[in-house]
């Protein structure tokens, strides 16, 4: 599973020979509406989960997420998009993050070249107000971690067919959320993300359920 956040990510990434993919703002940053208050809430009635993610303003993401928690709406952040720092107030009301390695190191300023060193990131996380963690781990598969638990980790599957490199990060937040929304466990949650990452280009449904009734 390979994605990318920005130059940075990109660089390092190139390196290895993954996907990379480079953030250019441009027109996601601009043009957005003031805030409206509660009307907000009106845009999340009968929502299961909403996704976001930081190729739109924080200011932009945070009254996304006030309005979805109001609605008691599952608020998934994923990480990627840009490297500034996430601000506290919108760590505050993510029921689940969503970084990959090396987001994690930028967003803590710690090491995740181990599994013993993400657990420490995801700690600090922890002491920042983010109760659960969904950590992509690249060729180690993916991780959840909630706070008081121990962390589920969940290798990747391999696909007889790869669609496509881009979005499996993507795709793995997404179908955990999807999963989730379902009412299953958090293993089967995860067990599902990695069968969709493991396709890759944001797979439909079926090929997904496919996999996983070949294993």
């Amino acid at each position: 599973m390979a994605e990318g956040g920005g130059a940075r990510r990109g660089d390092a990434a190139a390196g290895r020979g993954e996907n990379s993919i480079v953030i250019v703002g441009g027109a996601n940053m601009l043009g957005w509406p003031e805030r409206t208050g509660e009307e907000d809430t009106e845009v999340f009635m009968g929502a299961g989960a909403v996704l976001l993610q930081r190729e739109i303003p924080d200011s932009v993401n945070i009254q996304a997420a006030e309005a979805a928690k109001i609605s008691g709406v599952l608020v998934i952040l994923y990480v990627g998009g840009v490297e500034t720092p996430i601000p506290k107030e919108l760590l505050c009301l993510v029921h689940i993050l969503s970084p990959n390695e090396m987001e994690l190191a930028c967003l803590t300023g710690m090491p995740t070249e181990t599994f013993e060193y993400i657990s420490k990131a995801v700690r600090k996380c922890h002491e920042m107000g983010v109760k659960q963690l969904l950590v992509k781990l690249g060729e180690e598969g993916s991780a959840l971690f909630v706070e008081g638990e121990e962390p589920i980790r969940r290798p990747i599957i391999p696909a007889a067919k790869v669609l496509g490199t881009t979005g499996a990060g993507d795709t793995l937040t997404a179908a955990y959320a999807v999963s989730h929304v379902e009412g299953k466990t958090r293993k089967e949650a995860l067990k599902f993300a990695a069968a969709a990452a493991s396709i890759r280009s944001m797979p439909k449904i079926d090929a997904v359920i496919e996999l996983l009734e070949s294993l």
